[in-house]
């Protein structure tokens, strides 16, 4: 059972494990959660402008708002593996690097779980810490995103790195890996550079999300099985 568990929380998982289990049952508990509590919440959702934070505090959604607060919860442990998984297959590029990446999108999927958990946004005006979900969601988009930034750095490092012979990562990685990366990098320059509400916005938020999923996904279906030098 530790042996299980070990291998699970340091990505020591085989592809089809990753694709045709974990992969599936994140899109639902995520965006299958999200879409029934944007079903069941009083009133109209506009995706666009409310943040996803929305669906999660109980005073919009008193009876439902626990179907998105572990959904998203959920999504962060099924995601863990994956930073093990990435970085086991980048380190020969660059270990420094691939484990600064994997620190950061670790931490920014703890933070993903708490941000489920704790909803601190206050019900009836009193909160001890009334902008902690605020700062623990904020937390999670800079961590994740800056992970999936330098993970993709280590990719086309590995791929232009090499003159001759055959290169470690495919092509399609790398395309599909920079475009799932834009919207991370637009998010973090934008949070820290403007320090606007851009963050907040739920078009920022949807985009990151499908980001995200398009970067996992694409983590399991195009990074070799085994890296050798």
């Amino acid at each position: 059972m530790l042996a299980k568990l070990s291998n699970f929380i340091s990505g020591n998982l085989t592809k089809r494990t990753l694709l045709f289990v974990l992969v599936p049952l994140m899109f639902v508990f995520y965006f299958g959660s999200l879409g029934f509590s944007v079903l069941l919440l009083p009133g109209t959702y506009n995706w666009c402008d409310a943040s996803i934070s929305t669906l999660l505090y109980p005073r919009n959604n008193p009876e439902f708002h626990f179907f998105a607060s572990i959904g998203i919860a959920v999504t962060g442990l099924l995601m863990i593996p994956f930073a093990g998984y990435i970085n086991r297959r980048l380190r020969i590029t660059s270990p420094v690097a691939a484990n600064a990446g994997t620190i950061a999108f670790a931490g920014g999927i703890i933070c993903l779980i708490l941000a489920g958990l704790i909803v601190s946004h206050t019900l009836h005006g009193r909160s001890s810490v009334p902008r902690l979900h605020s700062m623990l969601a904020r937390a999670a988009a800079l961590g994740i995103g800056v992970g999936m930034i330098v993970f993709d750095g280590c990719a086309v490092r590995g791929y232009f790195g090499r003159a001759t012979g055959k290169k470690l990562y495919r092509r399609a990685l790398l395309v599909l890996w920079s475009m799932a990366t834009l919207p991370a990098v637009l998010a973090v320059v934008l949070g820290l550079v403007m320090r606007t509400r851009v963050l907040h916005l739920g078009f920022w938020e949807w985009t990151g999300s499908v980001a995200v999923s398009l970067f996992l996904v694409c983590s399991v279906v195009f990074l070799p099985e085994h890296v050798s030098g």
